[in-house]
């Protein structure tokens, strides 16, 4: 509540305190709508900073040109091998033949049901038969690289082998 001040017992206001008082009320007033300012614009300028995941992970034509974390995205999950290609026959028609994709192991189901399981680790190696530098599976057990990716249409991946010149290609499941 403002003080009013009479003059005299009369019950006239004094008009200047008033206005006075109005003016530091406006004062205070004008600071704290600036802080709320700024805070907003803090928060509006972090929130507006930060990326948008605007990637389209079943659709990257040259994945093996891509950060680890792109690759690692979208190789990741449940996929049926459709076919190999390269060697003599030129492409063979998988059937039955299912792969999972951890961060750090690989299961490959077999048409039998057997499974064959390969831990790797990811690391930057150069494919000489591509002529380019990639994010490789690289099979610690036996020292080489066991899967590369080259790219991925509608949640197909073009998978490279650690034959030269052996591709796959692999549907996602979902």
């Amino acid at each position: 509540m403002l003080p009013i001040e009479k003059k005299g017992g009369s019950g006239e206001i004094n008009m200047s305190f008033i206005i006075l008082s109005i003016k530091i009320i406006q004062s205070k007033m004008k600071n704290i709508l600036l802080k709320i300012i700024v805070i907003m614009l803090i928060f509006i300028g972090s929130v507006s900073s930060c990326k948008n995941d605007d990637i389209d992970y079943s659709n990257i034509e040259n994945l093996y040109a891509q950060p680890l974390p792109v690759i690692q995205k979208c190789v990741e999950g449940k996929w049926e091998e459709i076919a190999v290609f390269g060697g003599y026959a030129g492409v063979s028609y998988s059937k039955n033949m299912f792969v999972d994709i951890y961060n750090d192991h690989c299961i490959m189901t077999l048409q039998d049901g057997s499974q064959i399981i390969t831990y790797y680790t990811w690391k930057e190696y150069t494919i000489d038969d591509m002529g380019y530098k990639t994010w490789v599976m690289w099979d610690n057990e036996s020292n080489q690289v066991f899967r590369y990716f080259i790219a991925i249409k509608n949640d197909t991946l073009g998978v490279g082998l650690p034959l030269k010149y052996f591709t796959s290609s692999y549907k996602r499941i979902k």
